[in-house]
């Protein structure tokens, strides 16, 4: 009985490394949010950006893999597509649990949403975010 134990103890151990959130995020010139904006808008496209770094020993950072800078190139893509926001913004964050991290070094970041251009007459974001 010990011995089945351990397997499912690391399983857990292992599951617990991944979490997926939404919310807002403000970045330069472009609104990121988690949910609907309010009025019309004109979809431009899905984005989705995968940012991958690394930390040594799970401590001192060796390359970028923030969510920053996941939301960061999420807006620089927004504004290629000359969209003024992304809409329904979620995140996941890949870290690795410290006993493992040790040895396992990798981390990142994982952003998505639906990049849209508002109409000219108004910019269509909410009261305080303009």
């Amino acid at each position: 009985m010990r011995c089945a134990a351990i397997p499912v103890l690391l399983v857990c151990i292992v599951a617990g490394c991944r979490s997926v959130s939404s919310a807002m995020i403000d970045n330069k010139g472009v609104f990121l949010t988690a949910g609907d904006l309010p009025g019309g808008y004109t979809p431009r496209g899905l984005i989705e950006i995968r940012q991958s770094g690394l930390m040594i020993f799970g401590l001192i950072p060796a390359s970028p893999g923030t969510l920053q800078e996941a939301c960061d190139r999420l807006a620089q893509e927004a504004r290629k597509l000359g969209a003024d926001a992304v809409i329904n913004v979620e995140y996941e964050i890949h870290r690795t649990p410290f006993p493992i991290s040790f040895f396992w070094w990798p981390r990142g970041a994982t952003v998505r949403g639906m990049a849209v251009k508002l109409p000219e007459t108004d910019s269509g974001l909410p009261k305080g975010e303009r």
